[in-house]
């Protein structure tokens, strides 16, 4: 239950982040980029503010954690920093990622999706150097990378922008910038460590990606000497950005993968945010979920089923209320009509037979029913599931002014309501099924189904939502003492599902079935909001803009937010 109330929190935290512009909601969220200038804790007569910025490809930041890097880590004390920051999930290619670091936005705006930049919307969402112009004509920019495309389509607004053809070339260019220049802003881009990952491996087994990472470490050295030996150093205030523009794909050990977007290791990035006034401030992996698991059957096919005989205490007449919930992982992507648990005499085109079944379409699922009145079948549906993620089904009758309506929810988020009161009853003599239903004219499933609760009466919504992400059920839930039944499904061994509820109605396990051991996440966050959370390549823009003090003007539309060190 307290992770349950954790997860809320996020939710609530991401709500906040979205609303801070009208409403203050926490300290952390009201750092979410606003409408106006941000003060930090670098004042503003400590001198002229400058920015370098280093962009370096393919630096996945757990490899760049794990490696020799004394130089980048000498900086962590004094800065704002993520070894878990992220580049855009959705995108592929090194255009989009460098878009969304130079224009402030993703890719849904500057639409830079492809090498010849084709379809751009430069016009309305620039680079962020000309933001910068416009507010101080005046202001230097410098840019030296090995990349034509680079330099040629994201540099607009430089006084200079070279093109050199190795890493170490663009590292002595930064180093003379920073000698002799008067630039308020000097970018160096680097690409060594994604050539090599390429070619050995995004990961730091493989010895030429470390080794290329702890070169790019010693130009960080060295730009940063050069830095602090400039003449007027004392009358200036820096403001240094590392950060990688994606990471790499590589194959992480099974027990690593969360399955979030912090196991994708193509958008693992890192960033640094240094300036020698900042407190120093780690930003983390947020939490992303329970940790279920156990052992269980994997219900596939026409064979490995289960069910119950002596079910009538399942049946569901016209004034029962009810609350069916259950736990299910789906094998495929997309299925065409398999029961996963049904009390009818067969589930069969046409849908034949007084009952109900909880059954799979396409991506999504439904209550199925036919009642003793009307005549008809009819169907709610729940929303859609996640192939290879576990998600809590719920699915209820509660009487309302007279009324009948069946509700179903996901990971207990309200889906869809009808009206079932001219219906009748949905009771049978059929057993209780859990898997495939025997019939015809539909498929068979690939699941595993557990912690399925029976309550007779109708849960309230808020109770569904605070539970649903529990991996288990035990006096402390508000609702205990109406459980008909309570399958946990994770035995472990065994030819039966044990109900441990107060009938003690087993399923009885059929065909050559056997128990599977799992370790899973329940209930992750999805990737936009656990996004919110850590520093992604868009915020960079809007965090330079405001280190120069500029006001974030609304018609920009910059997706970025600013991070303080507090």
């Amino acid at each position: 239950m307290q992770n349950r109330k954790k997860y809320k929190g996020i939710i609530f935290s991401i709500i906040c982040a979205l609303a801070v512009a009208t409403i203050s909601c926490n300290k952390d969220f009201v750092r979410t980029l606003p409408d106006k200038n941000y003060t930090d804790t670098a004042k503003a007569t400590s001198g002229e503010r400058k920015v370098l910025y280093l962009i370096v490809d393919g630096a996945r930041g757990s490899s760049v954690n794990s490696a020799n890097v004394p130089n980048i880590k000498a900086l962590l004390p004094y800065s704002i920093y993520s070894w878990v920051a992220l580049s855009d999930p959705d995108s592929t290619r090194d255009v989009s990622n460098w878009a969304n670091m130079l224009t402030g936005v993703k890719k849904e705006k500057h639409k830079i999706l492809s090498d010849d930049f084709a379809g751009n919307n430069l016009a309305t969402y620039p680079v962020f150097f000309e933001r910068i112009k416009e507010e101080k004509p005046n202001a230097k920019i410098v840019s030296f990378s090995s990349s034509a495309i680079f330099k040629n389509k994201l540099t607009q607004g430089a006084a200079i922008s070279q093109q050199f053809d190795t890493d170490e070339q663009i590292k002595t260019a930064v180093v003379n910038s920073l000698n002799t220049d008067t630039a308020q802003l000097i970018l160096g881009h680097f690409n060594d460590i994604k050539e090599a990952g390429a070619k050995y491996g995004f990961d730091n087994s493989a010895s030429q990606y470390k080794a290329s990472i702890e070169k790019f470490d010693g130009y960080v050295g060295e730009m940063i000497d050069a830095l602090k030996k400039r003449k007027n150093y004392a009358n200036e205030d820096w403001l240094v950005v590392i950060a990688s523009s994606g990471g790499g794909k590589f194959a992480i050990p099974a027990n690593q993968d969360d399955n979030t977007v912090f196991s994708n290791t193509a958008v693992n990035t890192f960033t640094i945010y240094y300036n020698p006034k900042y407190k120093q401030r780690i930003i983390g992996k947020p939490f992303t979920g329970n940790r279920y698991l156990g052992r269980t059957v994997r219900l596939r096919d026409t064979g490995i089923r289960a069910e119950i005989d002596t079910a009538d205490i399942f049946n569901l007449d016209d004034t029962t209320k009810f609350t069916i919930e259950l736990k299910v992982k789906k094998n495929e992507d997309k299925f065409f009509w398999p029961s996963i648990l049904g009390k009818r005499p067969e589930w069969s085109s046409g849908h034949p037979g007084v009952g109900w079944v909880i059954y799979l379409e396409d991506a999504y699922w439904y209550f199925e029913y036919r009642g003793t009145k009307d005549g008809d079948y009819h169907q709610c549906r729940g929303a859609d599931l996640q192939k290879g993620r576990w998600q809590n089904l719920s699915v209820k009758c509660e009487i309302r002014a007279g009324r009948r309506y069946i509700r179903t929810y996901t990971d207990g988020v309200f889906n869809n309501e009808l009206d079932v009161t001219e219906s009748g009853s949905f009771s049978n003599h059929s057993p209780l099924k859990l898997g495939y239903l025997n019939g015809q004219g539909h498929g068979t499933p690939d699941v595993y189904v557990t912690d399925i609760r029976f309550f007779k009466i109708d849960v309230p919504d808020a109770v569904i939502g605070n539970y649903a992400c529990e991996t288990s059920i035990s006096e402390g839930h508000p609702y205990y003492t109406f459980l008909a039944a309570y399958w946990p499904g994770t035995d472990g061994q065994g030819d039966k599902i044990r109900d441990i509820g107060p009938q003690a109605r087993d399923f009885q396990l059929k065909g050559n079935y056997q128990w599977e051991d799992f370790n899973d996440l329940i209930c992750p966050p999805p990737a936009g909001a656990l996004a919110q959370f850590v520093p992604q390549t868009a915020d960079i823009p809007a965090q330079i803009i405001n280190w120069f003090r500029i006001p974030n003007r609304q018609a920009w539309g910059l997706d970025g937010r600013v991070w303080l060190d507090q």
